[in-house]
């Protein structure tokens, strides 16, 4: 929407980015208070009233002529979908068997990333034949049907709420659980690399590395969205059946480094190569999914979309620390293997994330 967006309210690509910007800085800041309040009032409340909040901004969006309106907006809809992945896994550790839940990760991710796929071309193609206030004005209808159906379908589980404890003692008693503390690092080391490579410095690199059209190097960047597509139900699936995370995990941070390895330091690989290894780096780093199986089995019922929340939290803050060190070692010197040396340390450090990590398979006969 991007053009269309810049005619309407007469803004250059700068402002747009400023604009789209909004939504994240709302998403993030937002992910520790939404676990905090699911813990304290249920899924069912919180999950619609988001889903409320982000139709009636959406709507907003589509017929606003003022970039301040259009800017709040945006930032409403980024408070309201915090609640959504927080939401989901809380949903899935109160209804279902805990032999179950990495495939119900896996799955709730796979339909976020095909969420965004579907936001791309998809929708690209649909702006073209209609008006962008009348997507929008399609969304937020979306958004209605989405709104009642959350408030008739969801139910609590009594166990799943705590009503007692203070927000700040749950908070405080989530960052003293040393499991939480090393399964969020470790999903935030191993995102971090996909953020900084996969979105934001891989397809400058192919271009650069491999004399790439922009359009080529970006569909090979994307393919590794399909493979964490694929990886993560696949994963939490075999996880599940063989009642193991960690192992997965270790698998999953050797694998996404080999491929990271064989990107960066391996010259003028066969483009059909650079499918297969960018899809395998994909699949294998969607192995950090497992940490919230982890997380959530280690938490009390009452504590886990706090936990899930800190843990998101952590991922996005680590994200934008590894995109800005990169940016400035480029800077410095324009030169890619420098550029994207962090992405290793990332790798180290998750490592030793991993050491400390505890398997929770005694939890499996638990719901």
């Amino acid at each position: 929407m991007i053009p269309e967006l810049s005619a309407s309210f007469g803004i250059t690509p700068s402002e747009i980015g400023k604009l789209s910007a909004f939504y994240f800085y709302a998403y993030a800041l937002a992910q520790i208070p939404v676990g905090l309040l699911i813990d304290r009032y249920g899924t069912r409340k919180l999950l619609t009233l988001s889903c409320l909040l982000i139709t009636a901004s959406s709507f907003i969006f589509a017929n606003t002529t003022s970039l301040e309106v259009a800017k709040t907006c945006r930032l409403l809809i980024g408070l309201g979908s915090a609640s959504a992945f927080v939401g989901c896994l809380k949903i899935a550790s109160s209804w279902f068997p805990a032999n179950q839940f990495g495939l119900i990760v896996g799955l709730t991710n796979l339909l976020g990333v095909t969420g965004a796929m579907l936001g791309g071309k998809p929708i690209a193609q649909i702006v073209d034949s209609f008006d962008w206030r009348v997507v929008m004005e399609g969304s937020a209808f979306i958004g209605v049907v989405l709104t009642l159906l959350l408030w008739v379908e969801i139910r609590d589980s009594d166990k799943s709420i705590s009503h007692r404890s203070t927000f700040l003692a749950r908070l405080i008693t989530t960052c003293k659980n040393p499991q939480n503390l090393y399964a969020a690092g470790f999903a935030s080391l191993m995102v971090a690399p996909i953020v900084t490579y996969a979105e934001l410095w891989g397809v400058p690199f192919l271009k650069h590395a491999y004399n790439l059209d922009r359009p080529v190097a970006a569909q090979i960047t994307t393919i590794t969205f399909i493979g964490i597509a694929i990886g993560g139900p696949t994963i939490g699936y075999l996880s599940d059946q063989y009642r193991r995370r960690k192992p997965p995990m270790f698998a999953g941070l050797v694998g996404a480094l080999i491929c990271m390895s064989i990107i960066i330091f391996i010259p003028r690989l066969p483009e059909i190569v650079l499918y297969v290894v960018h899809i395998a780096f994909g699949f294998c780093s969607s192995s950090m999914l497992l940490c919230f199986s982890l997380i959530s089995e280690a938490a009390k019922p009452s504590y886990r979309a706090t936990a899930v929340g800190f843990t998101n939290s952590i991922i996005m803050v680590a994200g934008a620390i590894l995109q800005t060190v990169s940016g400035r070692l480029l800077d410095k010197e324009y030169n890619f293997i420098i550029g994207l040396a962090p992405i290793f340390v990332c790798y180290l450090l998750a490592f030793i994330c991993f050491t400390f990590l505890k398997e929770t398979k005694a939890h499996y006969n638990d719901r």
